[in-house]
């Protein structure tokens, strides 16, 4: 390009211009793939870890009720053999 700022355009220094437009845009256009494979990666793992979590709360919980049901049949158990009554089973 010429050094005086009023000077004009040739079509030499258009094309430069566009050229270093078109690289600009491949980079961006690439910054927006490797983006967009990071967002479904860090995706992807969140929900793997969500998966996980709710796999620990089932079982924890499926634990706790067979916890609950237990100490009600120990209870009347106990109960019958202090009244008296036949259990059912």
């Amino acid at each position: 390009m010429a050094q005086d700022p009023q000077a004009l355009a040739t079509k030499a220094d258009i094309k430069m211009l566009m050229d270093a437009l078109a690289k600009m845009y491949q980079e961006i256009e690439g910054w927006d793939v490797k983006m967009d494979e990071k967002i479904k990666s860090s995706e992807d793992r969140q929900h793997q870890n969500f998966m996980i979590l709710f796999e620990d709360l089932r079982h924890d919980m499926i634990g706790t009720h067979k916890d609950k049901i237990q100490d009600h049949e120990d209870r009347i158990v106990k109960l019958e053999r202090k009244t008296g009554l036949a259990t059912a089973a």
